[in-house]
């Protein structure tokens, strides 16, 4: 991964909503398991889930507007 990419990776993960920006961080950059992230967080582990996924596909769309392919 080039440094630019990486900072515009930065930058799209830092526009997400705070829930979902606090549970993808947890989940996928501190790959924590989703039992832990939910309780760390006070929610379901499908809550967990359902945050992971909602921020996984705006940091997807908004790369792409970037014309970063993921």
């Amino acid at each position: 991964m080039t440094a630019e990419i990486r900072r515009k990776t930065a930058l799209a993960f830092g526009r997400l909503p705070p829930k979902l920006r606090v549970a993808a961080t947890l989940a996928v950059v501190e790959e924590l398991p989703q039992k832990q992230v939910a309780e760390a967080l006070g929610i379901s582990v499908a809550t967990v889930k359902v945050r992971v996924f909602r921020a996984l596909r705006l940091l997807r769309k908004d790369l792409e507007r970037q014309g970063i392919r993921p």
